[in-house]
């Protein structure tokens, strides 16, 4: 495996989207992750039909295929892998994850807003689901007290959107087999956003406020 370069050569802190565009001269749209400077539109690299590959604390790993521009002005599109180190809030502990489906069916977004989710660690990583009889990409949340089985668990996971403070997951949640009724298979998804613990107050800063 080739060692790992930076994205942007210079760059130190930058910011992650992933969002759906319409190129010129294609009707249909596309999804690309790009690398923005911090309070700025300026694509400084961008992954088209960037793959969630890995997620594991703070770290994120997407793959795709980057275009990029030969000395004769042709489009050559070559794979490539990101490795994003997320950066959290300060006193983040994991994230907060809301069910953006309900029995398959999507959910307003008024109801994101009042619904409070559940706290815990992300991950997402590659192994074998049964129910799809081959590999495929997986995401649990585990709830930050300590439990042999995840509270949250879809499969065929990819990534939907991402901005400043969150992004979305989708995939498929596995409904098994009960009494009369077959498993079943329901599209899925999650927003995600850090978990930020409240500091407690010191005693100087409650005395402050009596």
């Amino acid at each position: 495996m080739s060692a790992a370069v930076p994205a942007v050569e210079g760059a130190s802190v930058l910011q992650l989207v992933v969002v759906e565009i319409t190129e010129e001269g294609n009707r249909r749209p596309i999804k690309v992750a790009r690398l923005l400077p911090l309070g700025e539109q300026r694509i400084l690299a961008q992954l088209k039909l960037p793959a969630l590959v890995q997620l594991k604390g703070w770290k994120m790993v997407l793959s795709g295929v980057q275009e990029l521009r030969t000395q004769q002005s042709q489009i050559r599109g070559v794979a490539q892998t990101w490795v994003c180190e997320l950066l959290p809030p300060e006193n983040a502990v994991g994230f907060r994850v809301k069910e953006t489906y309900v029995c398959g069916v999507r959910l307003p977004r008024a109801a994101l807003h009042q619904a409070t989710g559940t706290r815990g660690k992300l991950m997402v990583a590659g192994e074998y689901s049964n129910a799809l009889q081959r590999h495929t990409t997986c995401a649990e949340v585990h709830g930050h007290q300590i439990s042999t089985f995840a509270a949250k668990r879809i499969i065929e996971c990819h990534i939907e959107f991402m901005g400043e403070s969150s992004f979305a997951l989708g995939g498929l949640r596995v409904r098994e087999a009960w009494q009369d009724q077959p498993q079943l298979l329901e599209r899925d998804g999650w927003l995600c956003e850090f978990d930020v613990e409240e500091r407690q107050l010191t005693k100087a800063e409650y005395r402050a406020l009596r």
